[in-house]
């Protein structure tokens, strides 16, 4: 909304003050098929143009949407001006220069007008370097525009802010509404403008050493211009400029509007417009763009790959999206679909006879399609928002078709029996696959190595019958939206830069937080409320955005209804809930956020990293359960594949830029040799406990059905292998042999209770118990006993000390770190230490009470307000948590 006003304001401080007839219309920024060769490394590596699109087609857009005037800004040539002027077609000559600033190693476009074929000679050769080229373009009397003054081409890091000082001295001309920037981008490069006085630009060449009088014909004089950067021409003529033109009407006798065109732009006599918009043009371009490589594009060889400039990872990008493209065209239907779609963006319908042949299923994207078609035959004020309602619209019928189909393999009876036996150490042996391309196309073991049984041969295409059209469509309208916010997000560090040094529309620093955990019985749910209720009270700037198909969203929780869920034969317990790409993208741009964490591993923490790249933020990520231990203790992985499963950890938290762990083993073995992990990328934090969590009376016979003389021993918490609990009848046992009156209550609920019970009969079981009652079954008890040996935090020690119940727990991870030995409980190696340290405890009544006072003392240590404090301030957000010790 702030955008959108102060876009308002612009448009307002530059109505067209001038009469209608003295006001020429013309998009000064758009291109055709001769800009064959691209900036961008990845395509000039596949030998794809920026665009196929005719001339005369480019021509009859911009006639289309208003335009008076016409020129054409290729890269780096005027081929498709020249040709036109061949023609006796009134265009004005223009182009679009890569030029390069040397002393700043930074590339940049230039918009060039009213040159000569001898002219553009020269300024090919001088574009090399900034400076001479546009000393050349003075001489010349060839008026010159810096295009989307924020975009810029740099091999290594991005150019310092002072680099816009140079620029400000070398340019009178300025796009300021570019058609394929945002309007935040849009609307900073406007303000930065505005700012460049007579006294701003004097004091900018005596600290630079410039003299803007080398480069600009009136260094004082700063105008602003409008283009649509156009390059599949669905947009072009949309953005542009109005040129003032007095007397227009009496001087188009006696001269050609090109150039009554040229001598305005001389003049400064530009009023830009165009209207508010994210990156969702830059969406649709893509998706076009993507069509049209796959309808256009050709192999661009392997030896042309492996010998041009790049890095290995460029090279390796590069292979694999010309092998998906040469697939992709190998699929009828997809293509079929593909031409349709690229048809439609240029405003054809398809022939209402091909939804005859249409299968029942694809109808609504057969219908979708068309609206398409609709949407660029549009009043121009709706056009983009009637292309994206289509996109998604097919998209989410894609992916519900996929979906179903998918889900319908799963729950064959042979994908099922193979479901069913899948043990993780299987599945981690079989993670290997052929680096020969034909395993992957043949499906056959027989052409592999067949001294590497592990490997997995996966037959692609038996398992993509059926899938294939709508899994390719889905993936190009997906790559389109993610390529789309990469390009347009990538220089994001500037921008913010930027924003700061001219003081105006900075970014808000808001946090996007994802799990699809929230909804589940376990710790991490509950410390995800816990964290909720904290954002809620202290309006910090956070959402949780969780995958749920269950929850009602609340202030601050978001909720993202999931496309698919499934769950894994070796851990049933957890399920997986994928999430709609398209619509976290919609709630990424929507919810202003600028960094990401993340809490789950598996498909939102997949997403946490697609946000990272498409949107160029930070993205951290917040490790809740130590999975390597977890996987050798109860998925039973064995030494080898322990090893695998680091190395996949490994490369997967290295991704982030910074990681959250909760005690200060896992912090050691973060940064360690086995994780690699940059020590000043890793932060130790913590949890605490609900108010309600304080010592309260209770007695033991309401509460347990025991005497309230009967010394009590609590386990609290998940009844389950990785929770130790296995060892409790053990350790009882050996208590009972000097102290048979000792009672074990057990609260919670989980898969070993069955088998626990057997081996623990007499126990007493209170099952699952609400957070807010676990206060009363904390205080009535003597000890909490924690079996566990893995336990990242445990809550459950804090919840306990601060309701005045001392624990005892094995030396490991995050209990030693809560709990101080021999002062609020025991921290002991093994069984026999655990038993023996629970009949010290229970024989003397003066421990019990010099340990239960301890207890709340230490449990003060972890307050909310500190360890918020903590983490917004790890997280580079605004701090407005107050420490408890402040």
């Amino acid at each position: 909304m702030l955008l959108q006003s102060e876009l308002s304001k612009f448009q307002v401080n530059h109505k067209e003050v001038h009469p209608s007839n003295e006001l020429l219309r013309i998009d000064l920024h758009c291109h055709d098929h001769n800009s064959n060769v691209p900036d961008e490394l990845m395509g000039r590596i596949l030998n794809v143009p920026e665009t196929w699109l005719p001339t005369d087609q480019l021509i009859h857009t911009l006639k289309k949407h208003g335009s008076d005037a016409y020129t054409i800004t290729n890269h780096n040539n005027a081929r498709s001006c020249f040709e036109l002027l061949d023609k006796g077609f009134d265009v004005l000559v223009g182009a679009e220069f890569s030029c390069f600033v040397p002393d700043f190693e930074t590339g940049i476009h230039v918009l060039t007008y009213g040159f000569t074929p001898s002219q553009e000679i020269k300024l090919n050769k001088f574009r090399k370097n900034i400076y001479a080229f546009l000393e050349y373009c003075v001489s010349e009397d060839i008026p010159t525009i810096w295009a989307h003054p924020l975009y810029y081409y740099k091999s290594n890091g991005r150019p310092p802010l002072e680099f816009f000082d140079n620029m400000a001295l070398l340019f009178e001309r300025f796009e300021v509404i570019n058609g394929q920037r945002d309007t935040w981008q849009n609307l900073l490069v406007n303000k930065w403008v505005e700012g460049l006085t007579n006294e701003k630009i004097d004091m900018l060449s005596t600290q630079t050493g410039l003299n803007p009088g080398m480069f600009c014909k009136d260094p004082y004089k700063k105008s602003i211009s409008g283009g649509s950067d156009s390059h599949m021409g669905i947009f072009c003529g949309l953005t542009g400029t109005n040129l003032y033109v007095p007397d227009l009407d009496e001087k188009r006798i006696s001269s050609p509007v090109s150039l009554l065109a040229l001598q305005a732009i001389r003049e400064g006599k530009m009023i830009p417009f165009g209207s508010h918009h994210s990156y969702e043009k830059m969406t649709v371009t893509f998706l076009d763009y993507l069509c049209q490589i796959a309808i256009n594009g050709k192999d661009p060889g392997l030896m042309r790959i492996l010998l041009h400039k790049g890095t290995i990872n460029d090279k390796i990008i590069a292979l694999l999206i010309s092998n998906g493209f040469a697939e992709l065209r190998k699929h009828k239907v997809t293509m079929s679909f593909i031409n349709q779609f690229h048809e439609c963006f240029t405003g054809n319908y398809p022939h209402f006879t091909k939804r005859w042949f249409t299968p029942r299923v694809y109808k609504p994207v057969f219908d979708e399609t068309r609206k398409i078609a609709d949407a660029f035959n549009s009043e121009a004020e709706s056009m983009i928002s009637s292309f994206t309602g289509s996109i998604n619209s097919v998209y989410q019928q894609l992916v519900s078709v996929l979906t179903s189909r998918l889900q319908s393999k799963l729950d064959s009876s042979k994908s099922k029996e193979l479901l069913e036996h899948l043990n993780l150490n299987d599945l981690l042996n079989q993670l290997e696959f052929p680096s020969e391309i034909r395993g992957y196309i043949s499906g056959s073991r027989n052409r592999l190595d067949k001294s590497r049984p592990d490997i997995l041969s996966p037959d692609i295409p038996k398992f993509l019958d059926g899938l294939s059209f709508p899994f390719l469509a889905a993936t190009v309208m997906l790559s389109a939206h993610f390529t789309a916010a990469h390009v347009m997000y990538k220089a994001r560090p500037l921008l913010n830069d930027f924003s700061e040094r001219i003081n105006y529309l900075q970014h808000p620093k808001r946090l996007m937080w994802l799990t699809d955990t929230y909804g589940d019985s376990n710790g991490v749910s509950s410390v995800l409320k816990s964290m909720l209720k904290q954002i809620q009270q202290q309006n910090l700037p956070i959402d949780l955005v969780i995958c749920s198909g269950t929850i009602k969203p609340e202030k601050n929780l978001v909720v993202l209804r999931p496309v698919s869920e499934f769950s894994l034969s070796f851990y049933k317990q957890q399920t997986l809930r994928i999430p709609d790409f398209l619509e976290l993208n919609r709630l990424f741009m929507e919810g202003g956020y600028d960094r990401i964490m993340s809490s789950t591993e598996g498909p939102m923490g997949l997403s946490a990293l697609y946000l990272k790249h498409a949107y160029t933020v930070p993205a951290y990520f917040y490790i809740h359960t130590d999975w390597i231990t977890f996987g050798q203790k109860v998925l039973q992985m064995d030494k080898q594949m322990s090893e695998r499963f680091r190395r996949i950890s490994r490369a997967f938290y290295k991704k982030f830029d910074g990681v959250f762990v909760l005690n200060k083993d896992q912090h050691k073995w973060m940064t360690g040799k086995k994780m690699e992990i940059n020590s000043d990328s890793v932060f130790l934090t913590a949890h605490w406990a609900e108010a309600w969590f304080k010592p309260t009376k209770s007695s033991k016979a309401k509460l347990f059905g025991l005497e309230d003389s009967d010394p009590v021993l609590l386990f609290a918490g998940r009844i389950s292998l990785e929770k130790g609990v296995m060892e409790l009848p053990q350790i009882l046992r050996t208590i009972r042999e000097e102290l048979p009156d000792v009672k074990m209550v057990i609260a919670g609920e989980g898969p070993a209770e069955e088998d626990l019970r057997k081996l623990l009969p007499d126990a007493t079981y209170l099952g699952w118990v609400s957070p807010s009652n676990l206060a009363e079954i904390y205080s009535a008890a003597d000890l909490l006993l924690l079996p566990s040996r893995f336990d990242t935090f445990s809550c459950a020690v804090l919840e306990a000390l601060s309701c005045g119940l001392p624990v005892i727990a094995y030396n490991s991870k995050g209990p030693k770190d809560i709990i101080q030995n021999g002062i609020n409980g025991f921290i002991v190696k093994n069984q026999g230490n655990f038993a023996s340290r629970i009949l010290e405890f229970l024989k003397s009544k003066e421990m019990q009470k010099i340990f239960r006072k301890a207890a709340s003392v230490r449990a003060k240590d972890y307050t909310a307000d500190r360890i918020i404090w903590q983490l917004m301030s790890d997280l580079g957000l605004p701090n407005t948590a107050l420490r408890s010790d402040e």
